[in-house]
């Protein structure tokens, strides 16, 4: 039965994205008219959208290069890509518990030897991210509150039940959310935190067991308390890349429907996506990522058919993106046999 709850949770977790996919696509008012209007998009503008994703992968893989040589590991920046898009497509693809976080610390720790390094970078290296994305989720949703006021919720009647999200609750959760990340990165790089952790740990019956392995990891967490240099790079190139899948959001709403969204309105959007494509509820978010276009393009005045198509399209350009990461896996998987 062990063996087989995993399988279960899989399972699940396909059956509840492609529940919400037909539960939202059941509701659209004509969804006929939206194939015709995918089928009608200008293409320029969708490839643009690919490649821009695909940017976005790179500058990921150029941020996590620049906080490993904060402690001093050298390691090629084609290995991290490789390592980056791999994570990327088990992130996609594979419903297991493997994310793509732990597959990089994985492989870069299988390459460099240093285990609690490697989970250092991929930490700060996501506490950095989600922090970037929602600094700049408050700052839009603010913005557009204080210059323009409260949009009229564009959804029918059919799919009021989407107007459960306000912008005035995003700019509010936003903020809440970026200041607790950045609490948390604080006491991170915090040594009380440590020496904190090491007295609840020595107390606990497996405290012992567990101690060593978080004196290593924060060792290595520590190596960017003074790294100032880096965490300000790491934390512009975060906001780079904020701005960059932005445009991929943009660019696909304006392929579909030319003039339909402006670039704040996507700066509210994007990173609530992407803080909630980090819950692992179903494969790459599919379901839950197009639930959350839908509403939040309500949210911002734009109809939630839009929304769900962006959302369905961003998936299909996602998934494409990745599959570069299962050429290099299996490459990896056939290396060791050579």
């Amino acid at each position: 039965m062990t063996s087989a709850r995993p399988h279960i949770l899989n399972l699940l977790k396909i059956v509840i994205g492609l529940g919400l996919l037909y539960f939202l696509y059941s509701r659209l008012e004509d969804p006929a008219s939206l194939w015709q209007q995918t089928l009608n998009a200008n293409r320029w503008m969708l490839l643009l959208a690919l490649l821009s994703h695909a940017l976005a992968v790179a500058l990921s893989a150029s941020k996590w290069w620049l906080l490993l040589r904060a402690q001093r590991i050298r390691v090629p920046l084609s290995r991290l890509l490789a390592f980056q898009w791999m994570g990327i497509f088990f992130d996609n693809f594979v419903p297991a518990q493997v994310g793509g976080d732990v597959l990089r610390g994985y492989n870069l720790a299988k390459d460099t030897h240093r285990t609690a390094d490697a989970a250092a970078s991929v930490l700060i290296d996501r506490f950095t991210g989600l922090t970037a994305f929602m600094i700049a989720a408050a700052l839009s949703s603010t913005t557009i509150l204080l210059t323009g006021g409260l949009p009229t919720p564009a959804s029918s009647q059919e799919l009021a039940f989407l107007r459960f999200i306000d912008l005035r609750l995003v700019a509010l959760g936003s903020s809440a959310v970026a200041l607790a990340l950045l609490t948390a990165l604080a006491l991170l790089l915090s040594r009380r935190t440590k020496v904190l952790v090491e007295r609840i740990l020595s107390r606990l019956p497996l405290g012992n067991r567990v101690l060593p392995v978080w004196q290593k990891l924060a060792a290595a967490i520590n190596a960017y308390r003074h790294a100032y240099p880096a965490m300000v790079v790491a934390g512009l190139v975060s906001l780079l890349i904020v701005v960059v899948t932005s445009i991929t959001i943009w660019l696909l709403a304006n392929a579909l429907l030319p003039g339909s969204i402006n670039f704040v309105q996507v700066l509210v959007i994007n990173p609530i996506i992407a803080f909630l494509s980090v819950i692992p509820l179903s494969p790459g978010g599919l379901g839950v990522r197009q639930v959350a276009f839908a509403a939040l393009f309500v949210s911002v005045g734009v109809g939630a058919e839009l929304g769900f198509l962006v959302g369905l399209l961003q998936q299909v350009i996602t998934y494409l993106v990745s599959l570069p990461g299962l050429v290099l896996w299996v490459r990896g998987q056939r290396k060791p046999k050579e």
